[in-house]
C-alpha cells in the first residue's frame, strides 16, 4: 500500500480516487436527504421545535462520545477499515427501524442507536483520504466535491418528490440510501499506516495550544450553523417557500462549496489555512445577519452562496490543519476529535440553543444570535493568531 502514499503518482491512483469519491458520494448523498428534510419530516408529524432540538442534540452528543471511541479503537488495533465497515452496516440496520417509529420517543431511540455507529464515518473517510493522497493534501477538494454533487442531486430529487408524495418518502429514501452506503464501504482499502504496528498513539498533541484553539473554532463554527442545519427548512416553509424552493436553497449551498473544492489547490497555495479559518467567521457573520434581515425566499436562496466559505473553505482548512498537526499514529483519532468538536459538540450545543430559541423568539432572531457569535469568534481567533504566531 505504500504506493498509495506518494501523492497518487502511481498506477493505482485513479482507482483509489474513484473508491474515495464513492465513499463521499454515498455519505453526502444520504446527508442530502437527512440534513434538509429529516427535521422537516419531524415538524410535519407534529414534533415541537424543542423535541426536534433534543433529537439533533442527542445525535451530536453521540458523535462526540462514539466518534472518539471508534477512532481510539481503530488506532489501537490498527484496523480502521474493519471498524468503518462494521459501523456502516450497523448504522444502516438501525435506520430500518425509522420505518416504524413515528413518535418523539420512538424516533429518539432509533436516532440514538444509529448515531452510535454513524459517529465515526465522516472522520474515518477524512482519515482514509488524507492517508491515501499522501503529500498532495490540496487534492482533497477534487475528491470531496463528488459528495457535494450527490448532495445537490438528492436535495433536488427529494424536493421534487415532496410535491407528489407524503413526507414519509424522506424516511424510505434515507433507509435505502444507508443500505447502499454500507455496501459501498466494502470497497475501501487499507493504508500502509494501518498496517504499521510500531507506533503508539500519542495524546500529547491535543494539549498543544494551536490544536486547542483550532478545536474551539471548529466547535464555534458548527454552533453558529445550528439554526441553519436544524431549522432553515422550517424557516423557509414559514416564509412561504415550496418544497422545490427549499431544495434550491440547499442545492445552491452545495454548488457554492463545490466551487471552493474545485479551486482548493489554488486557494490554499495562496492563503494560509489560518487566514481561511479567520475569514470564514467574518463571512459567517454577514451570512447570518442577512438571513435575519431578509423576508424574501429568493434572497434567502441567494444568500446560500456564502456557504462556499463558511462550510466549504472552513471545512477543507480544518481537515488539512488537523492532518498537519497529527503524527501518523494519531491520524484517525485526530480527525475523530475534529468531528467530535465540530459536528458533535458544536452541533449538539447549536441544536439545544436553537431548539430553545425557535420556541422563544423564532428563527429570525436565532440567525441574529448566530451572526453576533460569528463576528465575536472571528475577532478572538484573529487575536489568537496575531498573539501566538504559531496558529
Amino acid at each position: 500500500m505504500d504506493k498509495m502514499d506518494k501523492g497518487c503518482q502511481d498506477k493505482g491512483c485513479m482507482q483509489i480516487k474513484l473508491v474515495l469519491s464513492a465513499q463521499y458520494i454515498m455519505c453526502f448523498g444520504v446527508m442530502g436527504i437527512m440534513l434538509p428534510y429529516f427535521n422537516l419530516y419531524c415538524y410535519h408529524i407534529h414534533l415541537s421545535g424543542f423535541e426536534i432540538g433534543i433529537i439533533g442534540a442527542s445525535r451530536s452528543l453521540l458523535m462526540i462520545l462514539f466518534g472518539v471511541f471508534w477512532g481510539l479503537l481503530a488506532d489501537k488495533f490498527h484496523n480502521r477499515r474493519f471498524v468503518y465497515i462494521l459501523c456502516q452496516f450497523a448504522n444502516a440496520f438501525a435506520c430500518l427501524f425509522l420505518l416504524q417509529a413515528n413518535t418523539f420517543l420512538g424516533i429518539l431511540l432509533v436516532i440514538i442507536i444509529a448515531s452510535i455507529f454513524y459517529a465515526p464515518l465522516i472522520s474515518f473517510m477524512e482519515a482514509f483520504t488524507m492517508d491515501l493522497i499522501g503529500n498532495d493534501k490540496n487534492a482533497y477538494g477534487s475528491i470531496r466535491l463528488w459528495g457535494s454533487i450527490l448532495f445537490i442531486v438528492m436535495v433536488l430529487i427529494v424536493g421534487a418528490l415532496l410535491e407528489y408524495f407524503s413526507y414519509d418518502i424522506i424516511i424510505k429514501m434515507l433507509v435505502v440510501g444507508s443500505l447502499i452506503q454500507a455496501f459501498v464501504s466494502l470497497t475501501i482499502p487499507k493504508t500502509s499506516k494501518e498496517i504499521s504496528h510500531d507506533k503508539k498513539i500519542s495524546f500529547a498533541v491535543f494539549t498543544q495550544v494551536n490544536v486547542i484553539i483550532y478545536l474551539i473554532s471548529a466547535f464555534t463554527m458548527l454552533l453558529v450553523h445550528g439554526t441553519y442545519y436544524a431549522f432553515s427548512s422550517i424557516h423557509l416553509e414559514q416564509m412561504g417557500a415550496t418544497s422545490n424552493e427549499i431544495a434550491m436553497y440547499w442545492a445552491l449551498g452545495s454548488i457554492a462549496e463545490i466551487v471552493v473544492m474545485l479551486n482548493a489547490r489554488k486557494i490554499f497555495n495562496r492563503f494560509s489555512v489560518e487566514s481561511v479559518l479567520i475569514f470564514s467567521f467574518g463571512i459567517a457573520g454577514l451570512r447570518w445577519f442577512l438571513m435575519f434581515y431578509t423576508t424574501q425566499v429568493i434572497f434567502a436562496i441567494m444568500i446560500q452562496v456564502f456557504h462556499a466559505v463558511t462550510y466549504g473553505a472552513f471545512h477543507i482548512a480544518g481537515i488539512i490543519y488537523m492532518d498537519r498537526c497529527m503524527p501518523d499514529s494519531t491520524k484517525t483519532i485526530g480527525q475523530a476529535v475534529n468531528t467530535a468538536f465540530s459536528y458533535g459538540l458544536g452541533m449538539m450545543t447549536g441544536s439545544f440553543i436553537n431548539g430553545y430559541l425557535f420556541e422563544w423568539v423564532g428563527t429570525y432572531f436565532s440567525f441574529l444570535f448566530s451572526a453576533f457569535l460569528s463576528i465575536i469568534s472571528g475577532f478572538l481567533l484573529l487575536i489568537a493568531h496575531k498573539s501566538l504566531k504559531s496558529f
